[in-house]
């Protein structure tokens, strides 16, 4: 029981993560495609772009894996 609820959390925790993050990047990319800011402030959004794009990436794959331990 204890597991399944961890798991539950997990599950929740991770999904509330990913529509944060899926948001926050459809606020980035044209800000970056633009490309009209200051050039500091222009690396630090690509950077932000990057890094949200790379969290996504391994929640993806976090995702998949609770999958597989949910069979």
């Amino acid at each position: 029981m204890r597991a399944s609820l961890t798991l539950n959390t997990a599950r929740r925790d991770l999904e509330a993560e990913r529509r944060r993050n899926s948001l926050e990047l459809q606020g980035l990319r044209p800000l970056v495609n633009n490309g009209s800011c200051h050039p500091k402030l222009q690396q630090r959004l690509e950077n932000r772009l990057a890094d949200l794009e790379l969290r996504q990436r391994e929640l993806e794959r976090i995702r998949a894996l609770l999958r597989c331990t949910n069979q």
